[in-house]
């Protein structure tokens, strides 16, 4: 579709809804927008657009605004039954989400895509240092926090585009195909949007549906859904994981190792890295493999992994106050993201602070791994009581916190030294902030207050 001209509905005024909106409307599209929620912030953006010559609705999706449209745009977290969707399906008028508009107009198809329940940003931004490290032109974006289609100005054909890619992204696409895709994992998530986990990660598997023999996809050996669905993928399939096995990758006595294409091979040593935990291995064996596919050589990503940061509320150290460490892993939205977390502490040595907003799955499968590495469990939000329902034949004391700021208290309160006091919340941070960023800093900020005090 050539989209100057066209009538386009973006639905959504977030970062996407913005950079989607002002760049359609700068190539020739005749752009509206329409937002359901009204805040300063979105009332001073719509008004920006409307100084563009950009048609804006906000605080409701009204059917008269909606109607006639040659294409219509959701941003990712715009759920299916959204006035805007429902108006565009009964007029069957043609709805792309950003990365297949985005990709339509890109100058270039080095697109190297990351999805997964756990792990997607931090995968991202460790494949954009690896192509900077080895001289490559890259461009990091997606849901890390920066649109695709905001970076097409930068781009070029030589250009590679890292992109993390979400499963509400993955809903709208139709040509849009990576030369290289990665899953790192399928676990229960956003079972409050998905009807069950196997939709849930046949959308995932969308991010494969159109590559061609020649490209790439590298999966999880580790995770059922990735062996299981595999088998449905046309393009040359590799795996990582914890068991060595032939034409795969896998992590072994402080080496990621590899088998594919010959003998057994060491790709590169894991010395010195600053990511801690199981779910940080796989990820690192993911970006072990993309090296190898794209032939970038052993110091590159021996360097790549030793001076990358880990991110910010992602395990992420924040002090230590009298021999106990606070660990900040706000961005733990799911059960999953909570298991990779305790495994990376000794038994008995954590105390773990959960809760937050309910996403519809059970926190039952954490049983076995909270009554083995935690010795307290602090709750709160609004899935406070289902947690410790779900979880209480785990033989774990557990204590209710009001707020944040008190549980970070509590939890001083329980630890001694030696120990760790993990924020791992297992849950979205809707009920009491923002977003998960807000729920970190409100962490670490409490932390420093207690530092301070105790050091008086």
């Amino acid at each position: 579709m050539e989209l100057r001209d066209k009538k386009i509905l973006v639905v959504g005024l977030g970062k996407t809804g913005w950079a989607t909106a002002r760049h359609l409307k700068n190539i020739g599209g005749r752009v509206k927008v329409t937002e359901s929620r009204t805040s300063p912030e979105l009332q001073e953006k719509s008004e920006w657009l409307r100084q563009e010559g950009i048609e804006v609705e906000i605080g409701q999706h009204s059917e008269e605004f909606s109607q006639d449209c040659d294409l219509v745009i959701p941003c990712p977290g715009v759920p299916p039954e959204s006035l805007p969707l429902k108006i565009a399906r009964a007029s069957g008028k043609p709805v792309w989400s950003e990365i297949e508009v985005a990709y339509r107009l890109s100058p270039t198809r080095k697109i190297l895509a990351v999805t997964g329940t756990n792990g997607k940003t931090t995968t991202t931004a460790l494949l954009g240092s690896l192509l900077n490290k080895a001289g490559w032109s890259a461009v990091v974006c997606g849901n890390i926090g920066n649109p695709f289609i905001g970076e097409l100005e930068r781009l070029s054909e030589a250009t590679w585009v890292v992109l993390e890619v979400s499963s509400f992204q993955l809903e709208y696409i139709h040509q849009f195909t990576p030369e290289v895709g990665i899953l790192l994992n399928i676990t229960p998530d956003h079972l409050d949007r998905y009807a069950n986990l196997e939709e849930y990660a046949r959308v995932k598997f969308r991010l494969f549906s159109r590559q061609t023999k020649s490209q790439w996809a590298i999966l999880n050996q580790d995770d059922p859904f990735c062996c299981r669905l595999a088998e449905q993928i046309d393009s040359r399939t590799i795996f990582f994981g914890f068991t060595p096995r032939r034409d795969n990758f896998w992590y072994e006595a402080g080496s990621i190792w590899t088998g594919f294409s010959e003998a057994r091979k060491e790709v590169c040593r894991v010395e010195g890295v600053k990511l801690i935990g199981t779910g940080n291995l796989q990820n690192m064996m993911a970006v072990a493999a993309v090296s190898v596919v794209l032939k970038i050589g052993r110091r590159v990503v021996e360097e790549t992994l030793r001076d990358f940061q880990p991110l910010p509320h992602r395990m992420e150290e924040v002090a230590e106050i009298n021999g106990v460490r606070f660990v900040n892993d706000s961005k733990s939205t799911n059960a999953d993201s909570v298991r990779k977390a305790l495994e990376a502490f000794p038994r008995k040595s954590v105390v773990l602070i959960m809760g937050g907003k309910d996403k519809g799955f059970s926190f039952s499968e954490l049983r076995p791994i909270v009554g083995e590495k935690t010795k307290a469990l602090i709750l709160l939000g609004e899935t406070a009581r289902k947690i410790a329902q779900e979880l209480e034949k785990s033989g774990i004391p557990m204590v209710f916190a009001p707020t944040l700021e008190e549980a970070v208290k509590l939890g001083y309160q329980e630890a001694s030294r030696g120990e760790t006091i993990l924020l791992s919340p297992g849950c979205s941070s809707f009920d009491m902030f923002t977003d998960y960023k807000e729920r970190g800093d409100v962490f670490k900020k409490t932390v420093q207050t207690l530092l301070q005090a105790v050091r008086g």
